[in-house]
């Protein structure tokens, strides 16, 4: 009972992953045996493989308190134990968030990072490398009952002073000047590290389980990066409070963030249904009324109808430990669990698609286009040696002559192709130093200082804001000498087309626009940060450290990824070119070759046709394989997750 459909599709997603890994493997090896292998398509294949062997499909649980997100988590995924594994309880238990998965290398755990950690300049990403500052409780969980009670401290507070709860920026702002002397509470720990055996962990799903909006708002790496990377989030409201105020905070600050609308899979959950299960009311009546609440819903949210499911965690929950079907149907629980695996292995292979298979399908169609040339000059050749052998000595002499002035005349071509590589070069030297680390930290180090000697709120908001412009300005710097560089291979590749008949794809271009699209999207983001009353009544020190420590380090993983795919492109923009023009001195070459043949011996030229035919026969071999699995490749996505498609994966001979 329970979690078989995301199980089923979780195994079947990594079925899919393994048969994609072997067909770039064959796909490697077939390239190298047949001498296509590209610095491009080696580049790609390493980034799929990299791309492919990445475990993780993550869900985020998220909504207010008291909304039944653990126990929706405990109904969903741990359905199939005997017990409740994750710890609930009337009102708020999830204080800090919680992630949950399995680490084959490591027992069972319950890993916790103090709350203190948020006074000092590290980042969450950097604390996950330092296991000395958790504190690592071992987990047995063939003891239910001991496993539970460790689980508890999840949900533990501690009592601190009003001033120390300034410094970690966890301060109530509501509070009134007379309440500056109380102690408050505060959770007493920042994040939550699960590693817990179960088939669906052991699959690689990972679950995020988040507090309510203070508490997530709070930890802006959490808002920014973890919840944004997640495959699929559950936006979790109550059945008996409708759509609350600070549920629409939440809804617009963490689930409806700016660029993340149109790449993530949101699920909304209208829990606790059996609230209005009435014994005085017909089964259509109750059915009737939970309709018309997730009607509201949608339409409050503006979201599809589809997206919007009605469930009872806690009756899913007993009806699956207590193996009663009809409950469980009536919960709601599977229609949700088909959809979010649907969701979430959807999405996953979305983004592999996108991000490895389309780098590898593309440098595939330069070798197309490489092999398709190959074989017109090879028909060609076949053409012009047929002609020869009706020739006589004096016309062969004189195609010999003409060939020789081509070859001469290619030659100086040769030149002109390496000053352009050369002008290639020193305008990618500009676009690199344009991005380069070093230019970037100077920028910000000059913010931070600007930032630490504001004297107000105002100043250090300007100083927020004037680091964005300086951000930009260099980013737009960059875009223009890409742009210049656009232009520049684009003449290059002009030239060869013309002068020489070259069968040129167009070359592949370098844009810097995602990136920029990503570092306003952080902009919208800061601004969202500056402008909030919790910036404003937050202790100034803190508010710097947080700013730097989350929008400053995305920016900074932004230019790195803009300067990686910028030294990427200049390192293999121009390899469809350039093998084009060796092909092309290697064919003038064997031309002047089979001229002289043709003038000696009639028998050689006869050889010489047979060795093209072979040639020939090779060539459209190889050409044929490329189409098939570039055509399998783009074809990737399977009809269900669960069971791929036989043409997902093309068999790749080793041809002689």
């Amino acid at each position: 009972m329970g979690t078989g459909k995301l199980q089923s599709q979780l195994q079947g997603f990594g079925r899919w992953k393994m048969r994609q890994l072997h067909t770039m493997e064959q796909l490697e090896a077939w390239l190298k045996q047949q001498g296509l292998f590209t610095s491009q398509a080696q580049k790609a294949l390493q980034h799929a493989d990299i791309t492919l062997r990445q475990d993780h499909v993550t869900v985020a649980v998220v909504g207010e308190f008291s909304r039944g997100k653990t126990e929706l988590i405990n109904s969903l995924f741990f359905g199939d134990h005997s017990f409740r594994l994750l710890p609930t309880d009337a009102g708020r238990t999830t204080m800090c968030p919680t992630e949950i998965f399995q680490d084959d290398c490591e027992e069972p755990y319950l890993r916790l990072l103090p709350i203190e950690t948020r006074l000092d300049e590290i980042s969450l990403t950097d604390l996950q490398t330092q296991p000395e500052r958790w504190e690592h409780i071992p987990l047995d969980v063939e003891d239910s009952e001991d496993l539970y009670n460790k689980l508890l401290k999840i949900k533990e507070n501690k009592m601190v002073s009003r001033d120390a709860a300034e410094q970690m920026g966890l301060a109530d702002v509501n509070q009134t000047a007379g309440d500056l002397d109380r102690l408050v509470s505060i959770p007493a720990w920042r994040l939550a590290h699960l590693n817990y055996r179960h088939p669906l962990l052991a699959q690689g799903l990972r679950i995020l389980d988040t507090p309510g909006l203070n508490a997530v708002s709070s930890e802006p790496e959490l808002t920014y990066e973890i919840l944004p990377n997640a495959q699929a989030r559950l936006f979790v409201l109550g059945a008996d409070t409708g759509v609350t105020q600070s549920d629409l905070d939440i809804w617009t600050q963490l689930v409806q963030q700016p660029g993340t609308k149109q790449k993530l899979g949101v699920i909304v959950v209208l829990n606790k249904t059996d609230t209005l299960w009435d014994e005085l009311r017909t089964e259509r009546e109750i059915q009737s009324s939970i309709e018309r609440q997730c009607m509201e819903v949608s339409q409050i949210l503006e979201v599809k109808h589809r997206q919007v499911f009605a469930v009872s965690a806690q009756k899913g929950l007993v009806s699956r430990v207590k193996n009663d079907p009809e409950l469980e149907k009536k919960s709601g629980i599977p229609q949700l669990e088909k959809h979010l695996a649907n969701t979430l292995i959807r999405n996953r292979q979305a983004l592999i698609v996108e991000q490895s298979t389309e780098l590898v399908c593309s440098s595939l169609d330069n070798i197309k286009t490489l092999v398709s040339s190959r074989l017109k000059r090879m028909e060609k050749q076949s053409a012009e040696l047929k002609d020869l052998s009706t020739k006589s000595e004096a016309a062969i002499d004189g195609l010999l002559k003409q060939a020789q002035t081509d070859k001469a005349r290619y030659q100086a071509s040769i030149n002109a192709y390496k000053q352009s590589r050369a002008d290639f070069t020193a305008h990618g030297k500009m676009l690199l130093d344009a991005l380069s680390p070093s230019v970037l930290e100077h920028i910000i180090t000059k913010a931070k200082k600007r930032m630490s000697g504001a004297w107000t709120t105002i100043g250090l908001k300007e100083s927020m804001g004037e680091l964005f412009d300086d951000i930009n300005q260099q980013m737009e710097a960059a875009g223009n000498q890409s742009q210049e560089m656009r232009r520049l291979i684009r003449t290059i590749y002009r030239r060869f087309q013309t002068r020489h008949k070259m069968r040129l794809g167009d070359p592949k271009m370098l844009s810097l626009i995602s990136h920029q699209v990503e570092l306003n999207l952080i902009y919208q983001e800061a601004e969202i940060y500056r402008k909030s009353p919790r910036t404003a009544l937050t202790e100034k020190h803190f508010a710097i450290k947080r700013y730097f420590h989350t929008v400053v380090r995305r920016v900074e993983q932004t230019f790195r990824n803009a300067h990686n795919d910028a030294k990427d492109w200049l390192e293999t923009a121009l390899d469809p070119l350039t093998a084009q023009v060796h092909e092309h001195r290697s064919v003038l070459s064997q031309q002047l070759s089979d001229l002289k043949l043709a003038g000696r011996s009639r028998t050689t030229v006869r050889q010489r046709l047979a060795t093209l035919k072979k040639d020939t026969a090779q060539q459209q071999m190889q050409l044929n394989t490329l189409q098939k699995v570039i055509s399998s490749l783009r074809n990737t996505m399977p009809t269900s997750a669960s069971e791929p498609r036989k043409a997902d994966v093309v068999a790749i001979k080793k041809t002689a």
